[in-house]
């Protein structure tokens, strides 16, 4: 299957633009989506320079329910058809949950499931209608297990891959693909800047590109999920095999050993399980 047009959300860095990058270099018309202005104007630039392709940049802060509007309208315009959606941005929050402001919980969910649910709905009839086109839901193997402090963004991930792999049931007759990537620890800044006594190994962590373009194989192929990279192909074995309880009481020393990392200055880049927006 092959994309003439796709939108891609949180395409400023990280995995999304990995999946901008792919996807020029393939000849698709991309759509980038993120709040920043000046990051999608320059990611712009260099597509449109490398590949010769068209691309539209939308500034877009997806935690704004209004804000989605535009983009709603531009996934059903039907005049210039969006025939790969990838819905990537998304929103992380870490500690104790009753001690975390209910707000920023609030609209992680806003982002990392309610904004995935309304593109989604606006770009699927027109990919019905023509028989022809693909969602990626970036989702993470954090919503395969339960973290001590990620139950907001757990939760949020674990309906992300449901939603995903139950539409991808729904629409698989009308000749259109729904993949769920459950990307791990991917790079979102410069590796250079991870600190050599992190508690997460540099081998551990992803490069976006190439996430991007086993996603990008996955929903071609009309696969329900793409788990990227061996060590997270073997986390998300293990974890539906291991009894609940063993996993949690493993899970629980994980995260006190994380918390206890040394933490680089403010700024300073960190592998993230999923880029914000």
């Amino acid at each position: 299957m092959t994309f003439n047009r796709a939108l891609v959300t949180g395409a400023s860095g990280g995995i999304g633009a990995g999946f901008a990058r792919a996807l020029a270099a393939a000849g698709t018309e991309v759509v980038l989506v993120a709040r920043r202005r000046d990051r999608l104007a320059e990611l712009a630039e260099e597509l449109e320079q490398l590949h010769q392709v068209s691309v539209e940049v939308m500034p877009t802060d997806l935690a704004d329910s209004a804000a989605i509007d535009p983009v709603i309208q531009r996934l059903a315009d039907s005049d210039r058809p969006v025939d790969l959606l990838v819905n990537n941005a998304g929103q992380l929050t870490n500690g104790p949950f009753a001690e975390l402001p209910l707000a920023g919980e609030l609209q992680q969910i806003q982002v990392n499931v309610i904004a995935p649910m309304r593109l989604t709905h606006a770009a699927l009839p027109g990919m019905i209608k023509r028989r022809h086109g693909g969602v990626i839901n970036v989702s993470s193997i954090g919503g395969e297990a339960p973290s001590a402090y990620g139950a907001g963004y757990c939760g949020s991930k674990a309906f992300l891959t449901l939603f995903s792999q139950s539409l991808a049931i729904d629409v698989k007759r009308h000749g259109v693909h729904v993949t769920a990537l459950l990307p791990g620890f991917t790079w979102s800044g410069d590796r250079r800047d991870l600190s050599p006594d992190a508690a997460i190994s540099r081998r551990a962590v992803q490069e976006p590109d190439r996430v991007a373009r086993e996603a990008l194989v996955a929903v071609a192929a009309g696969r329900a999920l793409c788990v990227p990279g061996l060590r997270n192909k073997r986390a998300v074995a293990i974890g539906r095999m291991v009894p609940r309880r063993v996993m949690n009481a493993v899970l629980a020393s994980v995260n006190a050993t994380i918390s206890a990392a040394p933490q680089g200055p403010p700024g300073t880049a960190r592998p993230q399980d999923h880029p914000t927006s």
